[in-house]
């Protein structure tokens, strides 16, 4: 359908529009552009009442902004939106899709801590001087809401209390509180445990018998495949095909959204050497580590382990369990109250950031936007901020700029950074080239020890495999890696070894060759011990 100028109308129409008659929302001739940007391209979508619909594509396809823009959070250049069979127009805005029944639950949720369960949900609702809400008639309709959805949750329990999965259950029972009918959910399994998983995933297929519409972003192929109707796949701001569930393979939407054989790629589980590792010496260790966390409690509770030369250890656990923490400790960004962290036999705690790179200590952050890099700077720089005092990048204390632009357009090459040039905002590259860039900056520095946190997190599937690959073959040159990942998944691809933490301790370790995915979700969540 091409395209035509946004229509004027605000929120829905006064009655139905003929395209739109019989579907529950029809995007028509979408574009939008972020200045030189064009984010999507005459985009048209259909999306059936009662059914699930998988939104899947490379990081920067255009799935997030086509449904902001659905959502009414952003508005197109050009084309139209139609709503349960009517046309909307410039107006379209959250507050009127939540009014007409569209919910998106995004990424990062949108609660209050220090509220209660029953506070969170009806926060959208209340009114500024309007009297008092009916708590108790608000309990009783949610309580049955609850049983009617599995949802195990205790109203009066203050949000901060409760775990990541349950979180989102709340972000979930807001949108149907709401009387939400069309539900977009944006990667909602990205911090969930694979029993968490499994629970939205049968909540979604409940929703749909019961009439709802679901639109289900995800770079989880596996997942598309187990839930949805049907796949919709982008590339480049276009739609380059929607296929039903029952006539596609991973491999072939693997293939539409990348335009390129991907043949070898494993998609859910990679095989790899069950290589442990042990051959090699210790090379980073902790023991019996304590750091300190809110409230008086220790975020990390007396965790003692070792990262073998060659070795990948993986850390799993649920958001908050203190993974985090555990890093910051080890990199010198925050100080233990006891136990002692050391490198190759060196005792490194006193030692700070710098003192500890400058022994072999690599750090990718959990966060590259705030702690990784900086956005505004060139390529260039980003590159060889750490190496400026060391030759051939300075000579008597003046920066050398070619030989820093030299060695920028090698590592951009040997890394396969795709940008304009080694002078272009490091903010401007794609997530995935921005994670290349802190990727060549750690490995360029030779490295003894990697602590990588969440290193492939909002990353589509080619950059995350290229990410992994360059840890393992970091891990085959004989760098000892503390794999810091909420994506199972990713652990159990990469990892020689395993351990699982939960409330700040390490509660079960586990062999490659071992691997047991239901028991490692099991501790993650608190629940047994390891025997």
């Amino acid at each position: 359908m091409a395209a035509r100028g946004a229509t004027e109308a605000v929120g829905p129409a006064e009655g139905p529009d003929e395209a739109f008659v019989g579907q529950a929302a029809v995007l028509e001739g979408i574009h939008k552009s972020f200045g030189p940007v064009r984010a999507l391209v005459d985009v048209s979508l259909e999306l059936k009442r009662g059914e699930i619909r998988a939104l899947v594509g490379e990081n920067g396809a255009g799935k997030t902004t086509l449904m902001t823009i659905l959502y009414g959070m952003l508005k197109p250049d050009q084309g139209h939106i139609g709503i349960w069979g009517r046309r909307v127009g410039s107006g379209w805005s959250p507050r009127e899709a939540m009014r007409q029944g569209v919910g998106m639950l995004h990424q990062h949720f949108s609660l209050v801590p220090t509220h209660t369960v029953l506070e969170n949900v009806l926060l959208p609702q209340l009114t500024w001087g309007a009297l008092r809400p009916d708590w108790k008639k608000h309990r009783a309709a949610l309580g049955k809401l609850c049983e009617e959805y599995g949802f195990q949750l205790r109203l009066d329990a203050p949000l901060r209390t409760l775990a990541v999965g349950q979180q989102q259950q709340v972000e979930i029972l807001k949108l149907l509180y709401q009387g939400t009918r069309l539900l977009i959910l944006d990667e909602p399994t990205s911090v969930l445990t694979p029993q968490q998983i499994d629970s939205l995933l049968n909540l979604l297929a409940i929703l749909r018998r019961q009439g709802h519409t679901v639109v289900l972003i995800t770079h989880k192929l596996p997942e598309a495949m187990s839930v949805a109707d049907a796949i919709t796949v982008l590339r480049g701001g276009r739609v380059i095909d929607t296929v039903a569930r029952d006539s596609t393979t991973p491999e072939a939407l693997a293939r539409m959204m990348v335009n390129r054989d991907i043949s070898g790629l494993d998609l859910e589980f990679e095989s790899r050497p069950s290589a442990e590792g042990s051959a090699g010496k210790t090379v980073l260790a902790v023991r019996d580590l304590v750091v300190g966390g809110e409230g008086g409690r220790p975020a990390v509770d007396g965790v003692s382990l070792e990262v073998k030369r060659g070795e990948i250890l993986g850390v799993a656990g649920v958001a908050g369990n203190g993974q985090m923490e555990l890093a910051q400790a080890i990199v010198g960004l925050s100080q233990p109250s006891d136990g002692p962290v050391v490198m190759s036999g060196k005792d490194i705690t006193r030692l700070d950031v710098r003192g500890r790179k400058n022994l072999g200590l690599g750090f990718i952050p959990e966060d590259r936007h705030e702690h990784a890099m900086f956005p505004e700077m060139s390529v260039r720089d980003n590159l060889t901020l750490e190496r400026l005092e060391q030759p051939p990048l300075s000579r008597a204390g003046l920066v050398r700029t070619q030989e820093c632009r030299r060695a920028a357009i090698e590592a951009m090459k040997e890394y396969d950074v795709r940008a304009m040039g080694p002078g272009v905002p490091t903010g401007t590259l794609s997530g995935g080239n921005q994670q290349k860039v802190v990727l060549a900056r750690v490995l360029s520095g030779k490295p003894k020890v990697i602590v990588a946190c969440q290193p492939t997190r909002g990353l589509d599937f080619a950059a995350t495999r290229y990410v992994r690959e360059r840890l393992w073959a970091a891990s085959e040159e004989g760098v000892g890696i503390l794999l810091i990942s909420s994506e199972l998944e990713e652990l159990l691809t990469l990892s020689h070894r395993i351990v699982v933490m939960f409330r700040g301790r390490i509660v079960g370790e586990f062999k490659r060759g071992s691997f047991d995915i239901e028991r490692i979700g099991l501790l993650m969540t608190g629940q047994g011990r390891t025997p």
